[in-house]
């Protein structure tokens, strides 16, 4: 268990040993949190016929043995049949006649839906009315990076876990314990990148995040100094995740405003860059509120903003 999941797990063992678990969880945030990991620990806790004193099964009993072995007749999994692609009805509507059967081996039946934001709204239909309708001892867990996409009628059906990004200095200590050679700079700009989440920074370094975002630290410099072509970039920009971008620059933006402060320069640029962070957070609210956005008009119309930020700013300086 991650140690900034340890306060939810907390919760969740009060409610397990209370026996006051819900028919359903939530579990929501942003990725690179641990949500499927802290899925499959509610599986193997609840499916597990002889937990430790500890509350951590037991990993020896016949529904242990199956679940590690991948074929529990107790558990299912419901995601997307290719990557990307949308969950279907058929797959919930399978739900429903195993829901009615009987446990096989556990005391419990389980089921993860990942990513719960990839039903259809004919899936989202389905799963609705097995959650107007909980059968006993069955514990429905719903995964999402984003939950304001699911159906308020479902989010209201569930138990809410969620999952927020570890202060700082704990995802710091975290990475310092994963076998990486990166200075605590280059990770505390990483983890700006990741927006907080430490599984995430991870990932990024495996995909060599570093050399790529040095070239968006050109570019931004580009599009400051005028110098930029806001369709080309954008087009260059195409292969990174829009969201991602933007809290890389606003993390830029927000550093130089601090260096500005620390050398006390009562300059006008101080409003000159929180016009720019002002615009980053407003591109970074529709990238998340916006559905089916097109995210290449969309970076193009923020480049051309930064830009005439800074044309309304040199004129006014001159």
């Amino acid at each position: 268990m991650y140690p900034w999941n340890q306060v939810l797990w907390q919760r969740f063992c009060q409610q397990q040993q209370q026996q006051r678990l819900p028919h359903a969880l939530l579990l929501s945030g942003i990725s690179g949190l641990g949500k499927e990991g802290f899925a499959e620990s509610v599986v193997a806790n609840v499916l597990c016929i002889s937990l430790k004193n500890d509350n951590s099964p037991c990993g020896q009993c016949h529904s242990c043995q199956l679940l590690s072995a991948g074929n529990h007749p107790d558990h299912i999994k419901i995601m997307p049949e290719e990557a990307g692609k949308q969950i279907k009805i058929d797959q919930i509507r399978s739900l429903k006649d195993k829901q009615q059967l009987t446990t096989s081996v556990a005391n419990w039946k389980t089921i993860i839906i990942s990513p719960a934001d990839a039903m259809n709204v004919s899936a989202s239909n389905s799963l609705l009315k097995l959650l107007e309708e909980p059968q006993q001892n069955t514990l429905l867990i719903l995964i999402t990076d984003k939950p304001e996409k699911l159906p308020i009628t479902i989010r209201s059906r569930c138990q809410s876990y969620p999952f927020s990004s570890p202060p700082t200095e704990q995802a710091l200590a975290w990475l310092a314990t994963q076998d990486i050679h990166n200075t605590k700079n280059e990770l505390e700009k990483i983890l700006q990148l990741a927006s907080g989440a430490p599984i995430k920074v991870l990932e990024m370094l495996d995909n060599n995040i570093s050399d790529r975002y040095q070239q968006i630290e050109r570019d931004f410099d580009a599009i400051l100094s005028g110098q930029a072509n806001p369709i080309a970039l954008a087009t260059s920009w195409k292969d990174f995740e829009l969201s991602e971008i933007l809290h890389y620059l606003h993390y830029l933006i927000k550093n130089r405003l601090i260096e500005l402060l620390e050398t006390k320069q009562k300059s006008t640029k101080n409003r000159h860059y929180l016009k720019i962070s002002d615009c980053i957070m407003d591109t970074i609210k529709l990238t998340s509120s916006l559905n089916n956005v097109n995210k290449t008009l969309l970076t193009e119309d923020f480049i051309v903003s930064v830009m005439q930020i800074t044309y309304k700013f040199e004129n006014k300086v001159r």
